[in-house]
Order: C-alpha cells, then structure tokens, then sequence
C-alpha cells in the first residue's frame, strides 16, 4: 500500500493510501488533514471507464466507497463528505481528465447524490457546498491517478478485465489528439475573425458609419476594438489549453 499527501485546488490537503486490484483498479483511502488532526473520510475507487465502446473515449470511473462496482448498497467506507443531515456522497461519476485545465482546476460533477446513511436508503441531490467539496477531492485524485507510473500496465488489465477492443490508454491519446486538433483549429479561427474584425475597423469611414457586426447605438470603432480584444483573450486561454495538453 502506497501512502501519499496532496493539496486540491481549493487549498484542502489530503492523505491517501492507495492498493491495486486483481483488475487494475486503484482503491485511494483518503484522511484530510487539518491543524487539529487527521479527519477520516473514505475510499474511491478510480479505473478507466468500465463501458467497452465508450461514447467519449479516455473517461475516468470514480467510485464512491469500496467493494461491489454494480451494488453501492454493498460498499463498505463510503465517503464523508456532506453536511450532517446527508453526511455521505454515493454512486459513482465519470471524469475526462482532459477537462482539468489552468483555467477549469475542478471538473465538475453532475447530479452528484448524497445520503443520510451509508447504505439502505436512497439517494438525494448534495448541496452546493458538498457538490464543490467532492468535485476538489475527486480531481485531485484523477489528476494524482494519471500520474502513476503503473497507469498503463493499469489500464491495460482493466480493458482486458471488460474485454475492450481498445485499451484505455489509446482511447485517452485518441481523445488527447482530437482536443489538440479542435483548439487548433478554434485558435486558427478565432485568428481570422480578428483579422476581419481589424479590416473593418480599420476601413471605417471617418463618419463613423456602422458596418454589419456592430449596433448603431455604439461608437463601431469602439465596439470593434471590445471585440477584437474579448477574442485575443479567448485565443491566449485556449493557446494555454493547448500548450497544457501538448507538454503533457
């Protein structure tokens, strides 16, 4: 059992110790550590998506609580997390590591469900304030997962445990090359709409007539240059995007 400390994006630092199944899958059982001690939370279990013909390839299952994959009634340390009326987070949720960028540090998480108890009682809806807790926690621990060493032996003997035809790892890299590929071409056109936004702007009349993207109730140089500029920062957070994704 390996033992680890990490700090998630909101600041909260967490103990983890983690073991590896018979399938490849990775059990984290998790303390967070705060200046009084050291608090019990629960177990996650983290595998490659366990669909054979993935819709999105390179998803990330997280388990909540360890034990049965199809039963969460059979789970045994199912996270703390919630508030004291619904103190338990339950089920399970996909994550696309290749959602977790500098300028989205948390993947969020869906119709996350929570109950009172363990087991033996149905799900609700968390609030807001557990939904951001759990989605910390959760990405840290995908992002910590991606690191290991081990991560393609992993993954090649959980595709092999649902008899995939595709390993994870090649579903991730098809995945990986495909989001380089779009914000290339988002980043080369989002380039041409400012050069044509900066041709017209620049051939404005000295009348100051309007042209076809800006209203009349505005200066059209002005509101050309507010365009021009919103656009050159949506071209630099993408150009981070892909400067993150092709270094990784």
């Amino acid at each position: 059992m390996t033992a680890q400390t990490f700090t998630t994006t909101t600041g909260a630092t967490y103990s983890a110790e983690s073991s590896t199944g018979e399938n490849g899958e990775v059990t984290y059982m998790v303390k967070r550590i705060v200046q009084e001690g050291v608090l019990p939370v629960g177990s996650f279990v983290i595998h490659p998506d366990y669909d054979a013909q993935p819709t999105v390839p390179g998803l990330v299952n997280v388990q909540f609580g360890a034990g049965s994959a199809e039963d969460r009634h059979q789970r045994t340390d199912v996270p703390a997390l919630g508030s004291a009326s619904t103190p338990f987070v339950v089920g399970h949720k996909k994550v696309n590591p290749l959602d977790i960028t500098a300028a989205s540090p948390i993947t969020w998480l869906h119709n996350l469900a929570g109950a009172q108890y363990a087991t033996g009682v149905g799900a609700v809806d968390v609030s807001g304030r557990t939904a951001l807790r759990t989605a910390d926690l959760v990405t840290a621990l995908v992002v910590e997962w991606m690191k290991r060493d081990d991560l393609a032996e992993l993954a090649a003997k959980y595709a092999e445990f649902i008899k995939s035809e595709t390993p994870w790892t090649e579903q991730h890299a098809k995945a990986k090359a495909n989001k380089i590929d779009q914000l290339k071409l988002d980043i080369l056109s989002i380039g041409e709409r400012i050069a044509d936004l900066t041709k017209q702007r620049d051939e404005l009349p000295e009348n100051g007539m309007t042209s076809p993207d800006v209203t009349p109730d505005m200066v059209p140089a002005a509101q050309l240059t507010g365009a021009i500029a919103a656009l050159n920062l949506k071209r630099a957070d993408l150009a981070d995007e892909l400067a993150t994704l092709t270094k990784a």
